[in-house]
């Protein structure tokens, strides 16, 4: 009986998996994310940063990456597995549910353990230590968050999904926002305590609005999470393998250069900017890969499907690097303070290391979509060392501006790779007609931007969205673009 309700439950609202579904709610995604992000990172988390200190924030951002090193302990690839497995046998969700979630907290203590074990080895102080655990406590519930939030679109709910996206980060803005620009009062303690905060809210929301779609229980097996971990592994490798290619960069400054961890926080002013931007590529798979997997055995609505999105996603991508590159300056001088030619320099050429890290989501949720890991998993293994290497090459000799090198280089050696391997796998058609468009359209769009930067003198943000409207509309024009629905009621 508990089944058969859940299904009526979830059966209320049809699950759309056509472009047009995609693109209203991912519409919706980016209008709230783009009103909320960008208050989050400019007026909380840049401002924490200019408040701290390069060293102290660098702190931070060094215990972060590091513990990120260990979220394949935390979450062993269950988010994709479970938003897969939970779009296609929607019928067991609760089943499901209960022995997920149930491993999920097995998991959390092993991770606290081995997090708490690695940090006693290396002999952090007890206020480096305290650092430790609140970071690895933001982890941990962001791990839940996401597990948590995943069901949406697995349940085809992407409303919930889409106007819920930036709960964590609006009570962040309120809650750090009050001590740093109400009270004046601000502290590493303060920002993490801030954070984990609005993120034991924001579990506690979507718990109550996911009891509303199928029962909950806990189930607490050793067992079931062995084999959990074990159905796994192929998404826990790839999730590993990404996070040491994408985090080791700051690990290998702090190591490298002994210089208070100011190189680290450095690499963090331009990173922070590249993670915000990242989280365009984020939303569209959190809604691609479940679209993705209902449409895998229907190889034409796929394909259909994946070059709709990546038009759009190349407009967005383009647009964010190039505008970056020609504004780096003016967009760091109004979020930082005692900025350096360095800062603007790590800002500019991450950005262009962003298009490829975003672009790659898309062959990244079609390879996870199939199940077929092997080769990708195979394609981070080289990036991992080839960024390594690079980094060990130039971190010495350029310091924070090394890292970013190397970083570049690798993310668009992985995004060629994925992209290579997906056109063989998926038979993806070439035609010439397609690469002169998306040729045409890039330069396009540079020369927009770079007629604006020659000719035109207004203020930066003006004449950011001028170039951004003419861009759209060109694309529009020439047809690269297309409305793929006719607008009305959201699903």
């Amino acid at each position: 009986m508990a089944k058969t309700a859940d299904k009526e439950n979830i059966d209320k609202e049809n699950i759309g998996e056509t472009s047009s579904s995609f693109y209203r709610n991912i519409a919706i995604l980016l209008v709230l994310n783009l009103l909320i992000k960008p208050i989050y990172i400019l007026g909380i988390d840049a401002q924490v940063q200019n408040s701290l200190g390069e060293s102290t924030y660098g702190l931070f951002f060094t215990f972060f990456s590091f513990c990120m090193l260990f979220q394949i302990i935390l979450d062993p690839g269950i988010l994709n597995y479970n938003n897969q497995l939970i779009s296609k046998d929607i019928d067991n969700v609760s089943d499901h549910f209960g022995k997920i979630a149930g491993s999920k907290i097995l998991l959390v203590l092993a991770f606290v353990s081995i997090v708490s074990l690695v940090g006693l080895f290396f002999g952090y102080t007890q206020t480096e230590y305290g650092v430790l655990l609140g970071v690895a406590l933001i982890l941990i519930l962001n791990s839940f968050l996401s597990y948590l939030r995943s069901h949406f679109s697995a349940l085809g709910k992407y409303k919930y999904e889409s106007l819920l996206s930036g709960l964590d980060k609006t009570l962040m803005i309120v809650i750090i926002g009050y001590f740093l620009h109400i009270r004046n009062e601000i502290s590493l303690q303060i920002f993490i305590i801030g954070q984990i905060l609005a993120l034991v809210i924001s579990c506690t929301v979507f718990i109550l609005l996911l009891r509303r779609l199928f029962k909950m229980r806990l189930e607490f097996s050793i067992s079931e999470t062995v084999g959990l971990v074990k159905k796994t592994v192929p998404y826990a490798l790839v999730l590993l393998l990404m996070t040491l290619y994408t985090r080791l960069d700051s690990i290998m400054l702090d190591q490298l250069i002994d210089d208070d961890k100011y190189s680290v926080g450095v690499y963090a002013t331009g990173y922070r900017l590249l993670d915000a931007a990242n989280m365009i590529g984020i939303l569209f798979a959190l809604l691609m890969l479940p679209m993705f997997s209902k449409l895998i055995n229907q190889r034409e609505k796929l394909l259909d499907l994946a070059e709709s999105i990546t038009r759009l996603l190349f407009i967005l991508c383009t647009l964010i690097s190039l505008l970056c590159w020609f504004y780096a300056k003016d967009i760091i001088d109004l979020i930082y303070v005692n900025t350096t030619p360095m800062h603007y320099e790590v800002f500019k050429y991450l950005m262009i290391g962003f298009w490829a890290m975003c672009m790659s989501n898309i062959h990244g949720c079609l390879f996870l979509a199939k199940g077929t890991l092997k080769s990708i998993n195979l394609l981070f293994v080289m990036g991992i060392l080839l960024n390594i290497a690079l980094n060990f090459y130039w971190i010495p000799q350029d310091l924070a501006f090394g890292a970013v090198k190397a970083t570049v280089i690798t993310q668009f050696f992985v995004f060629l790779g994925q992209f290579l391997l997906a056109h063989k796998v998926f038979e993806f058609r070439f035609e010439l007609i397609k690469g002169v468009q998306f040729t045409g359209v890039l330069a396009g769009i540079f020369g927009i931007i770079w007629c604006f930067d020659a000719y035109i003198s207004l203020y930066w943000i003006i004449e950011g969205l001028l170039i951004s409207f003419l861009a759209v509309g060109l694309s529009f024009l020439c047809g690269f673009l297309r409305l793929p629905f006719k607008l009305g009621k959201t699903t």
